[in-house]
């Protein structure tokens, strides 16, 4: 049984060209600080997915600087910048619906620095209110976060409408762009962290956009790699694979999909909701529950399928918890366990989402039988 994959928010299948990539790389040996046809070959590699990720963003070349992944660029970006704050305490200003990387990272620095995270919410819809926002900046805010795009629903967020209040206002702006990137137009922002394995590269890879003149400390101190703002020896065929997949992630048209998802999932179930139904949203992804089928258990259903989704709760240590994005807008507990998030990618295909569709009623009314028993 061929399995239908529908989880890429998590992690995307590594593109054919991007896997010929890390494969080429790993078959030489340069260490790319060396000045020997070795190390330059292996600089050669980097720089050119350092041209690469900078075309995906808009930005130049020499802003961008390769991480082990989103968490660590995130983590980068916030600690680089308050650790070089002037101004003693302060504000954190962040939206309640950002990936925990963010959150976690903004509170840890919070205890470190004492600061104060100040979280602004959601609309029921997902999307955060610009104005409501941007209220929030004044001279006491150290640093402000705002995904591009939500992680579990989609929903896009007014990322360009708070980078302008951001920039009038000194107020350094962090967008997570983890999950945006290759799927829309990415603002510019002072800071912008982006995942290789998000986007069909693969993972250990990460990026962080730095405008000129923002200051941070690097997270990582050391040699004078990525102009020294990221110390150590660079992962060179995770780069490599990393640069080709946002290559060809600038040309990928993700047919709409998500529509037809979207439209028999209601026509079918009573009572079920698309989560940010009515805000703009990425392409790819769809956040929904069926009332009364707990989405944990759909999930692994659906596994047995053959058929990977997601469900719209965390898994800590064994114990599920509703998701906190799904809190913010407005879900009971009960309603968040029952969210299932389907996400599409550059190697989804009509033929994969009928057998979704197919399979899922079936897979629905046996789990309503089985509580009914």
């Amino acid at each position: 049984m061929t399995r239908v994959y529908l989880d890429h928010n998590a992690s995307s299948p590594l593109r054919p060209e991007a896997r010929h990539a890390v494969l080429a790389a790993l078959s030489e040996h340069g260490n790319a600080s060396s000045l020997h046809a070795e190390g330059r070959a292996a600089r050669a590699r980097i720089e050119d997915a350092r041209e690469a990720v900078a075309a995906l963003l808009g930005v130049p070349a020499k802003q961008v600087v390769f991480t082990s992944g989103g968490s660590e660029a995130i983590a980068a970006a916030i600690r680089g910048v308050t650790d070089r704050a002037e101004r003693a305490g302060g504000r954190i200003v962040v939206s309640s619906i950002e990936h925990s990387a963010v959150l976690e990272g903004a509170k840890l620095t919070a205890r470190r620095r004492g600061l104060v995270v100040d979280e602004v919410p959601c609309e029921r819809s997902g999307r955060v209110d610009a104005d409501r926002f941007s209220e929030r900046l004044g001279e006491d805010v150290v640093l402000a976060a705002l995904q591009a795009a939500n992680n579990e629903t989609g929903v896009v967020q007014p990322v360009e409408a708070v980078g302008e209040s951001c920039l009038r206002l000194g107020v350094p702006f962090l967008v997570d762009a983890v999950q945006a990137a290759g799927k829309m137009t990415i603002p510019s922002a002072d800071l912008v962290a982006i995942s290789s394995h998000k986007l069909g590269g693969p993972q250990g890879a990460g990026a962080l956009a730095i405008r000129d003149g923002v200051k941070l400390d690097a997270l990582i101190p050391g040699g004078a790699q990525e102009r020294r703002r990221r110390a150590g020896t660079e992962a060179v065929a995770a780069i490599a694979g990393f640069g080709v997949a946002a290559a060809a992630a600038m040309g990928t048209n993700l047919p709409d999909l998500r529509s037809r998802i979207e439209t028999v999932i209601l026509a079918t179930f009573d009572g079920a909701r698309i989560h940010g139904m009515d805000v703009p949203r990425l392409a790819n992804t769809v956040s929904f529950a069926i009332p009364g089928v707990s989405g944990e258990l759909l999930a692994i259903a659906l596994d047995l399928e053959g058929i990977a989704v997601s469900t719209g709760s965390a898994c800590a240590s064994g114990a599920v918890e509703p998701s906190h994005v799904l809190r913010a807008m407005g879900c009971t507990g009960v309603e968040s366990k029952e969210a299932i998030r389907v996400s599409m990618g550059w190697s989804t295909t009509q033929d994969e989402i009928d057998r979704f569709l197919a399979v899922l009623p079936g897979v629905v009314e046996r789990l309503r039988a089985s509580v009914v028993a």
